[in-house]
């Protein structure tokens, strides 16, 4: 390693010079930044664009984190270049991808900008890793030329560290040197000096790859060849790679509904296929195929095929057409409800038909899904509905005949009957019976799913069925869904990366649960964006945990097939499981805190 100080007449002038165009620039934002390096003019803009003031420190603060094998790889070059800065006055920081710095052990630590300090342009204004976060390249900074007036002490550089299979960024590495200990510099040398230490710590990346990766990688590079120009994205879990076809077109948000649908397929073992809309690709099929990386661990990959015609409900290839004038109808209900995914879209149209068409209706969906609120949104532009729930304290029979006598009396034009699941067959034929009797009643009902009670109700009736998807189907309504439920509580907004955690995460309890976070969260935040800080630790271990693998799939199938068996008693469930009942009550108290039904 070598540093070329190098004080020169030119050097002092040149400092003067960006000087007094600072001044001009603090002084009239219509100035012009002629004289500045192009790459300093433009963090100028931009920092002024984010509100920075130019002489108070804003101070942020965000949790970072650079991944272990990175730190690893990074340790032994790192350290042996934070105590050749030492002996300058200077040192070495480490900045996870977010721009937070990081203390790893093995560098010396600097009080002025503790672990947590956001690097960001937006936070603190133009230094060398949010400089290079923001260029997506390796930069240097005079010490006139920071935009903040307590940094234009320091000469700072920053180099990228990059993911070694693909572009993305694993942490940047900062080197500074005050101005009053080294008067002036070679930048190019020392720049130079900083990407080839960069480049050592990749090369040890690479190397350090696992067995597991490196199928991922060959599988990848497999795949991408045989799909030409289509996005390809492969996932392990922890890892992710992409071509350049899905770095152009898959935005961060878009990344995180990907990563839902290949989660699932890691998780089950099972490829899957479904059309998605994306914000930046629009319209989309997403085939997802699982990879076996090793005797227990399974990897994704997902290939996208963007749409640009679209087929009638009921062709072959049973897609949705998106005409191009909507009917009032079903313009009301999307003004109601949140979602722009194709299963979305499929429930809107069929909701509108039934409306459009006066037809009874059997809305089926899991626990959570918004089946009653869909309900809620078909009945009110019909009007006159009465609502009856089905589920009543057992062997309270009388109670729900008695209910449903009076609604028929008043001679609704809609009657809703809510948790039809539970009904019997008997009370089933019951309720079709007094509503064939009105010749005017309308019969609207919701279930979770179908029992012997409902499909006659559905073949009786001769019932339109709309089927309201799972969040897990439909990742790409969890960001417009959450975005919808802060702005119903005040117009708070929601960070970037809070969206992506929530797009990304598992809802066993669908909408219920999402707005109880999203509520709690609400709650919890002080600022005006909420972040995943604000979620409660119990809410992110849930956030994580929901997700089942293989094993517990089928442990969760068997158990639910021997409590029906057994008509929920436990003893019995445990005898045809040939298990203990301390055995069984542990397992359902495990499934039951994942927010599954048994």
């Amino acid at each position: 390693m070598s540093l070329a100080p190098l004080v020169t007449p030119e050097r002092n002038r040149e400092s003067h010079d960006v000087d007094s165009i600072r001044d001009r620039f603090l002084s009239d934002h219509d100035s012009e930044l002629t004289g500045l390096r192009p790459l300093i003019a433009r963090s100028w803009f931009r920092s002024r664009a984010a509100g920075v003031d130019a002489t108070i420190d804003r101070g942020m603060f965000d949790a970072g984190r650079v991944d272990d094998r990175t730190l690893e790889a990074a340790d032994t070059h790192l350290r042996t270049l934070d105590n050749f800065a030492a002996d300058l006055g200077g040192y070495v920081s480490l900045t996870a991808p977010n721009g937070a710095l990081v203390r790893p052990s093995f560098l010396r630590s600097e009080e002025e900008f503790p672990e947590g300090y956001s690097l960001l342009e937006e936070s603190c204004g133009s230094n060398g890793e949010g400089l290079a976060l923001e260029e997506g390249r390796s930069v240097w900074l005079a010490p006139e030329e920071h935009f903040r007036e307590d940094m234009r002490g320091n000469w700072c550089f920053a180099t990228l560290i990059r993911d070694p299979f693909h572009n993305r960024v694993r942490g940047v590495i900062g080197l500074t040197f005050p101005s009053t200990q080294v008067p002036a510099i070679e930048p190019t040398s020392t720049l130079l000096m900083l990407e080839g230490i960069t480049s050592r710590i990749e090369h040890e990346i690479a190397d350090r790859t696992s067995a597991k990766e490196r199928s991922l990688l060959n599988e990848y590079l497999t795949v991408s060849r045989r799909r030409g120009n289509l996005p390809v994205i492969a996932m392990d879990g922890k890892n992710s790679l992409m071509n350049n076809a899905a770095v152009e077109l898959i935005d961060d948000g878009d990344m995180a509904v990907v990563s839902g649908y290949a989660k699932e397929v890691m998780s089950s073992g099972r490829p899957t296929s479904t059309e998605v809309s994306l914000h930046s690709a629009g319209w989309s099929e997403l085939s997802v195929s699982a990879v076996s990386l090793s005797a227990t661990s399974v990897g994704a990959i997902a290939v996208i095929r963007p749409r640009s015609v679209r087929s009638e409900v009921g062709s072959e290839d049973n897609n949705l057409v998106i005409h191009p004038t909507r009917s009032s109808t079903t313009d009301k209900l999307k003004a109601s409800l949140d979602g722009t995914s194709p299963q979305f879209e499929q429930m809107i149209h069929l909701a509108a038909k039934a409306v459009d068409q006066a037809r009874p209706v059997a809305i089926v969906g899991e626990a959570g899904t918004g089946k009653q609120r869909l309900a809620e949104e078909v009945v009110a532009l019909i009007g006159g509905s009465v609502f009856v729930d089905a589920h009543a304290p057992e062997g309270d029979d009388e109670r729900l005949s008695e209910l449903l006598d009076q609604a028929i009396a008043v001679d609704p034009s809609v009657l809703v009957v809510l948790n039809a699941d539970e009904l019997s067959v008997p009370e089933a034929k019951g309720i079709v019976h007094r509503v064939q009797r009105s010749h005017h009643t309308k019969l609207v009902f919701t279930a979770k799913h179908h029992t012997d009670a409902t499909l006659h109700m559905t073949e009786s009736i001769r019932a339109i069925e709309i089927t309201v998807p799972p969040l897990r189907l439909r990742r790409e309504d969890i960001p417009v869904i959450a975005r919808s439920i802060a702005e119903d509580s005040g117009g708070r907004k929601l960070s970037k990366r809070l969206v992506t955690t929530l797009t990304n995460s598992e809802w066993p309890r669908n909408i219920d649960q999402l707005r109880a976070v999203i509520s709690n969260a609400l709650e919890r935040s002080r600022g005006d964006e909420v972040s995943v800080r604000d979620i409660p630790e119990e809410y992110q271990r849930s956030l994580v945990q929901g997700r089942l693998s293989r094993l517990e799939e089928a442990e969760l199938s068997e158990l639910r097939a021997a409590l029906k068996e057994a008509g929920g008693n436990r003893r019995k469930t445990a005898e045809i499981l040939q298990i203990g009942r301390s055995t069984l009550y542990r397992r359902m108290d495990f499934f039951l805190r994942k927010g599954l039904d048994l």
